[in-house]
């Protein structure tokens, strides 16, 4: 192994078991993990009383989509070291089940995906969910300490929430097609 790689071990081993030392000590069992813990849960409870049952393979669509889009946009971010989440649910390095990721925004999505049926509708709609989840949702996570900006300003996720959203329509009305045009030649 060359000398770089194993500086590179070395200084990811410190950084995991500190890491480890300050969720242990300062994190797990705050008001902000109780937080973070219940609006991962909590709002998948609201969804299923709200979810429309004939559209739920788009609705897992949109929501799957969202997750992984988000999921990729937020490590992009958190690597380039424009934001941090000082607090977190679990020791790891880099937050695998951060409610915004994995419950919110998926819910929002698929919530706005089931009321605004028409684009027209949906675009407008998409513009109320991407201010809310800049500033009523990110705003929410940074009072309590959980997120914070680092070189990022909250403006620049105003197109990113909106691009998400138009995109996750998009790539459902993209497989309903592709599966419409393959009943129709078979």
């Amino acid at each position: 192994m060359n000398y770089y790689m194993q500086k590179l071990l070395e200084l990811q081993e410190t950084s995991s078991s500190t890491q480890f030392d300050y969720w242990k000590e300062e994190v797990v069992f705050t008001p902000q993990w109780w937080f973070l813990l219940f609006s991962l849960i909590f709002p998948w409870f609201i969804w299923w009383k709200l979810f429309e049952r004939s559209l739920a393979f788009n609705l897992w669509i949109v929501g799957l989509f969202v997750m992984l889009v988000s999921f990729f946009l937020d490590e992009v971010g958190a690597s380039f070291l424009f934001w941090t989440y000082p607090y977190t649910l679990t020791p790891l390095e880099r937050e695998v089940f951060d409610p915004a990721n994995f419950t919110l925004l998926p819910i929002l999505y698929m919530l706005l995906f089931q009321y605004c049926r028409s684009w027209r509708l949906f675009l407008v709609g998409n513009v109320v969910v991407s201010l809310f989840n800049t500033y009523i949702g990110g705003g929410l996570f940074r009072w309590i300490g959980a997120y914070e900006l680092l070189t990022w300003k909250s403006i620049y996720s105003v197109p990113i929430y909106y691009a998400i959203g138009v995109a996750a329509k998009a790539f459902v009305h993209l497989l309903e097609r592709i599966q419409y045009g393959s009943h129709r030649k078979g």
